[in-house]
């Protein structure tokens, strides 16, 4: 019966191939291999999605905010990099690191195969330090010589024990500095986060600017550091005001343009002299859009809100002197 339904079904086929002229082609072959090409295919889209809901599940809280880095030169190309771990995994970096130059973008001439590190394991939710030392594979005399005023160098690093691996970013430049200075900023930043100054259900500070005809400088109106003495004994001559990178930020008043350029704690920055006396400071700015010298005037635009410098997140540090004297710029409700 079956070889008679084939002969059957083959007399059919040359009948219509006849009359219509079609042509009817049966190659199993090609037909297995197409199915077993689908089935391959659809196996990989599987386990790339479990994959990706594996990693998702696994890594979704690991970004800039789960770790710190804070670099201390000791001389000799050798620095020692204070971090701290905030996850709940372990961090385990590469044992190779890129130097990079700010201003460029672009990595520093030199061999990083040659870079020592060490100490590169950190336990979830603890402190250490991580050596690196570049002087076998870079010229440290050039290299520091090179560099401008404004203009900072970073290491890029790597953890080596996520699936899908994470970098950050690490500033340097070559004033040397004890370790304890480093720890010092690093601890202070930990005790801000324990104390959940960092939160998303934080409360901002809430207040007006000293000045009733100055407008606000930037999008966002949510002050998340405060002017004076800190609750960790530190002290701050300035506020910052939490936004979003790339958030535009506005001149307070017509004024000025003194000064632009870059520092270590404040990152990009901008002073403007508003006249009798009084100069504001807009710093850990993403771009610089005027020029020292220029005349700015209420309201123009004159930045870009980064994370420059030793800003722990996206935002802008704001800070007032009047005849030479740091003042609160927000009267705090």
């Amino acid at each position: 019966m079956k070889k008679y339904s084939r002969r059957s079904l083959r007399n059919i086929q040359a009948i219509v191939q006849d009359k219509t002229g079609v042509v009817f082609t049966t190659n199993r072959k090609l037909v297995r291999h197409k199915t077993r090409q689908m089935a391959l295919i659809a196996g990989c889209l599987l386990c790339f999605a479990m994959l990706c809901a594996f990693a998702y599940a696994k890594f979704s809280d690991l970004n800039c905010d789960v770790a710190g880095f804070s670099a201390a030169y000791q001389g000799d190309g050798r620095f020692e990099i204070v971090v701290i771990n905030y996850s709940d995994k372990e961090l385990k970096l590469q044992d190779n690191v890129r130097v990079m130059q700010w201003s460029t973008s672009k990595d520093v001439e030199g061999d990083s195969e040659k870079i020592m590190m060490s100490d590169l394991t950190i336990a979830p939710h603890s402190q250490g330090i991580v050596i690196i030392d570049i002087s076998e594979g870079y010229d440290v005399g050039a290299m520091e010589e090179n560099l401008q005023e404004g203009d900072w160098y970073y290491f890029i690093l790597t953890n080596n024990n996520f699936a899908f691996g994470q970098d950050w970013m690490c500033s340097f430049d070559f004033e040397r500095e004890p370790v304890e200075d480093a720890e010092q900023r690093l601890t202070a930043l930990a005790e801000q986060r324990a104390e959940g100054q960092y939160a998303a259900e934080k409360e901002y500070i809430t207040g007006e600017l000293i000045y009733s005809d100055w407008i606000w400088p930037t999008v966002s109106h949510q002050v998340s550091g405060s002017f004076g003495e800190q609750s960790n004994g530190t002290y701050s001559d300035h506020i910052n005001i939490a936004g979003t990178a790339g958030d535009e930020i506005y001149a307070v008043a017509d004024g000025v343009v003194t000064e632009t350029g870059f520092e270590s704690l404040y990152g990009n920055f901008i002073i403007v002299d508003l006249g009798d006396g009084i100069m504001v400071k807009y710093g850990h700015l993403q771009e610089i859009k005027v020029s020292e010298g220029d005349e700015i005037i209420k309201g123009q635009v004159i930045a870009a809100l980064g994370q420059t410098g030793r800003a722990t997140s996206p935002n802008m540090s704001f800070a007032v002197t009047i005849d030479g004297e740091e003042v609160n710029p927000l009267i705090t409700q």
